[in-house]
């Protein structure tokens, strides 16, 4: 900038600043939007903390959907809508308790920042980085960006119990201890199971559980029975085909949970339940179990091969196991103004303005003002150097 007019390099100075500024304010996918009017309004709240529209609006919308095919009864709809949002509104504030009570403390700017780094994640690996598309996506099922972030939030603080409950032996660690825990705490099972779709073919999809108890007890192995025309439950989340699955109690369905670990290895056994099918509906559905052994070395062999799986099995039963303990103590309480609603059709939630995106439109055209402001100072002391150049030259 040799030669250039003091006050032009302090503009072009000042241009650099802004747009220096204004591209680190968009370059975090992650940055957050603003909330609306309506989404942040309060609803209730569940012990001290406070619970928005939006998350109402999250949980009824959702159980809506699932309810409205088995009520006509307006009246019954609204009272099964909210015995559901009563019932699972106050997952989230269980853990946030559970925390508390842990004496787990973790910065606020600290989980903002590390909630921004997840949901950036969250949009490079499933929307090749589109923020529009990963928004749109989300409010299809009725999730605001803001909410997003508090759930996230939350499961980020639910990391930390864990890493406490290892820390301090709550939940046991290291192969020498987990192997023989996991060996006399975890059931063992392969499952075949038939969905029922509707109470008219209940008989039906019992009647071919039972074939296939037949076809077990005269010699038919379950791994043949997995993958033949009697299974229907495609996703089994086996540790591998030959060897099952692992669970400690507090991960299945209780109903399921209790016949398998009744069960002597070797014992089979039909159970009525709820389970996803592969279009991710949970459905009921009839189990047909066998439990295995998780003492032999087959068994043992596969339990230190997926020992991390296995450990997060246990890590999340065991925190469950608390967090429901948390929850008999919880309860949504909410406001008129949540009572006043129709809650089986709610005025659905949309997020707010990207402000950081209008920071930036607005430092960039200040920059684009600030640098047509430098070029007309630098041309006009351009211009009034020439003419002082030219004058001193005339009265030579």
């Amino acid at each position: 900038m040799t030669g250039m007019h003091t006050s032009a390099k302090r503009y072009i100075a000042l241009i650099l600043v802004i747009l220096t500024l204004s591209v680190s304010l968009v370059s975090c996918k992650g940055r957050a939007l603003a909330q609306t009017k309506l989404s942040k309004t309060e609803v209730g709240t569940v012990g001290e903390y406070t619970v928005l529209y939006e998350e109402l609006y999250f949980l009824a919308n959702n159980y809506a959907k699932g309810l409205k095919d088995e009520y006509i009864d307006d009246d019954e709809l609204d009272e099964a809508i909210w015995d559901a949002v009563n019932e699972n509104i106050i997952e989230n504030y269980a853990i946030l308790e559970l925390c508390k009570q842990e004496g787990i403390v973790y910065d606020e700017k600290e989980l903002r920042k590390d909630v921004n780094a997840a949901v950036k994640l969250d949009i490079e690996a499933k929307y090749d980085g589109k923020r529009s598309d990963y928004f749109d996506s989300q409010l299809s099922v009725g999730l605001t960006d803001h909410y997003v972030r508090f759930v996230t939030g939350v499961n980020i603080l639910y990391t930390q119990l864990a890493t406490q409950y290892r820390s301090n032996g709550t939940i046991p660690s290291g192969a020498d201890v987990l192997v023989p825990y996991i060996q006399e705490n975890f059931a063992h099972t392969w499952h075949i199971a038939v969905f029922i779709n509707d109470e008219s073919e209940r008989e039906a999809k019992l009647e071919k559980i039972k074939a296939a108890e037949k076809l077990l007890e005269n010699g038919t192995s379950m791994y043949k029975l997995i993958g033949s025309e009697y299974n229907e439950d495609v996703t089994s989340d086996y540790l591998s085909d030959a060897y099952g699955y692992y669970f400690p109690r507090g991960i299945m369905d209780k109903s399921y949970e209790d016949v398998a670990f009744s069960l002597d290895v070797g014992e089979h056994a039909i159970v009525e339940s709820t389970a996803k099918n592969g279009n991710g509906e949970t459905l009921p559905c009839i189990y047909f179990i066998e439990r295995l052994s998780t003492t032999d070395e087959a068994s043992k062999l596969e339990i230190e091969k997926n020992l991390t799986t296995l450990s997060n099995s246990l890590s999340d039963a065991i925190i469950n196991d608390k967090k429901e303990e948390i929850k008999e103590t919880l309860s949504f309480v909410p406001n008129e103004y949540a009572k006043s609603l129709d809650i089986s059709d709610l005025e659905p939630v949309k997020n707010g303005a990207d402000y950081q995106m209008i920071i930036f439109v607005s430092l960039t055209v200040l920059s684009c003002a600030v640098a047509i402001t430098a070029i007309i100072l630098i041309s006009r002391a351009r211009t009034k150097r020439f003419h002082q150049k030219i004058k001193s030259l005339s009265k030579r």
